[in-house]
């Protein structure tokens, strides 16, 4: 989303008549909000942690960081923990469900969070992810006992997307992980 960000920047830049040295110069100056931190986690793996809020189009996105850092053939497994995304209206329910297949797309196991983190999980299952392989629950102390199960020691290390909308707190997630503990 940054580069995007970034892009309109310099494409307002070049219409008002800048310089490219002037929009380079503007840019770096800029210091970026940025959401989604790599962190390590328990035994080896590694917590992408998405946690401040929540929306389709960011938790796709969030889907293709978690996909391209696990890589392919590396026996790395992508593991996303998905909560609920408000504020979505109408389309809440359809949002979900395009997580939902998004994440049977690129994860190995899900792990969903909320009422409406059901319904990504719901999805996916529809969608033909394993069974075995989505995992629902209702709080966040219940989604960090499970993944303290379910993370496996390296090598290589599992890779593990932490995303749901900001009243879920599901920050509480990363930070029980890294400290191996249940909140």
């Amino acid at each position: 989303h940054s580069v995007h960000t970034g892009l309109r920047a310099a494409a307002v830049g070049l219409v008002e008549g800048l310089a490219w040295a002037e929009i380079l110069a503007g840019l770096r100056d800029q210091s970026a909000q940025i959401r989604l931190v790599a962190v390590p986690g328990p035994t080896g793996s590694t917590i992408l942690d998405d946690t401040y809020n929540s929306s389709p189009a960011s938790c796709i996105a969030a889907l293709t960081v978690l996909n391209e850092l696990a890589g392919t053939g590396q026996d790395r497994r992508k593991i996303a923990v998905l909560g609920d995304m408000y504020e979505l209206g109408s389309y809440e329910e359809e949002a979900h469900k395009l997580v939902g297949r998004r994440a049977r797309d690129v994860a190995d196991l899900l792990v969903t969070v909320g009422r409406l983190g059901r319904t990504i999980g719901e999805e996916a299952l529809r969608a033909g992810m394993p069974a075995g392989s989505v995992h629902s629950v209702e709080s966040n102390a219940q989604a960090t006992e499970l993944l303290l199960t379910l993370i496996e020691p390296p090598p290589p290390g599992d890779v593990i997307l932490v995303k749901g909308s900001r009243g879920l707190a599901m920050e509480e997630i990363v930070t029980a992980l890294q400290q191996g503990r249940v909140p």
